[in-house]
């Protein structure tokens, strides 16, 4: 299931100009984080400057053994070397004065939305089972551009190959049905190894159209009028940023790296406010202005403590994911 045909390519190259560059994040408003300890070798804690991000993880819900989290973008989940103090989990760690909390499980720093967090390391290994065995319905939403092969209503079970490179923030998509693509990168010898390609399954159920302002990822587009509906093949330039786009749901079956994101891209539909696919625009960590569409809204699974049924819906707008959400 390859790229769908269309005028979505000339609208979409109307987003690459607000390319990020390749900032480490050392600017702006800041605040230190440790890198090391004193070591022989350290004999003084070594700290950088982190990026200011302005926006905290809400507590959705409070258990014995977990917290339910609602995260923002850009704020990662947990530390990734570049952040340390700037992630949900530090800053939930410093709210509740519980150094052990650790999240069960991960989504990417735009992704926003629910996120599992454990409050005893007694019980983490039982819930990072659930997650690692498949036992948790996830339901996401996202925005992209309207489908012109999809019709609202229809969904589709997509199976694709990821696979990550060395050097390369993205992972790479190959459809096996339709032979698609080597599977190594082009230009190396044939005796070097074959990437690592894993399956990725995901049902993808088209919603339907609805109306957001995306002016954050359509630099060009600003100015004229506000409001309105419009199509989103529009690019006259005047027409203000409040488009007519379409709705997603993606439920995976699998939890690959950028899974939903390369899924979206590689059916021709990349989620609006995404700085990789299908182009990476560089990584600039204080830059919080380009929003992923993308919310993770639900988790449903079976408490395996008690065995009771838990669902956790995320009340946050996938249209607005900056907006705060109200509980």
């Amino acid at each position: 299931m390859g790229r769908a045909a269309g005028n979505r390519d000339d609208w979409w190259g109307a987003d690459k100009t607000s390319a990020a560059g390749t900032s480490n994040g050392a600017g702006g408003g800041s605040r230190g984080a440790v890198v090391s300890g004193a070591t022989p070798n350290h004999p003084a804690a070594v700290t950088r400057p982190e990026p200011d991000i302005p926006f905290d993880p809400v507590v959705v819900a409070e258990e014995e053994a977990v917290l339910v989290v609602d995260k923002p973008p850009f704020l990662p989940s947990t530390p990734n070397g570049r952040l340390v103090r700037t992630t949900v989990l530090q800053r939930l760690r410093d709210r509740f004065g519980e150094p052990d909390l650790t999240c069960v499980h991960r989504l990417d720093r735009l992704t926003s939305g629910l996120l599992l967090v454990s409050r005893d390391p007694a019980t983490r290994g039982a819930y990072q089972r659930m997650f690692q065995d498949g036992r948790v319905a996830k339901t996401y939403e996202c925005l992209t551009v309207v489908p012109d092969d999809w019709t609202p209503g229809e969904s589709r079970d997509v199976v694709v190959e990821l696979a990550n490179v060395d050097g390369e923030r993205g992972v790479r998509v190959r459809d096996v049905s339709l032979d698609d693509g080597p599977s190594r990168p082009v230009g190396t010898d044939a005796d070097e190894p074959a990437l690592p390609w894993r399956t990725a399954a995901t049902r993808v159920t088209y919603v339907g159209p609805v109306a957001a302002d995306i002016g954050d990822v359509l630099p060009g587009m600003f100015g004229g009028a506000a409001g309105g509906a419009h199509a989103a093949s529009c690019g006259c330039g005047t027409c203000g940023t409040r488009m007519t786009v379409g709705k997603w749901r993606l439920q995976p079956a699998t939890g690959r790296t950028h899974q939903l994101r390369a899924t979206m891209a590689h059916l021709g539909y990349p989620i609006l406010g995404d700085d990789t696919y299908p182009d990476d625009l560089g990584l600039d960590l204080a830059d919080v202005t380009r929003v992923l569409r993308l919310v993770a809204t639900e988790l449903k699974y079976d408490d395996p403590l008690d065995g009771s049924p838990r669902t956790w819906r995320s009340a946050r707008d996938v249209t607005d994911p900056l907006a705060d959400p109200s509980y």
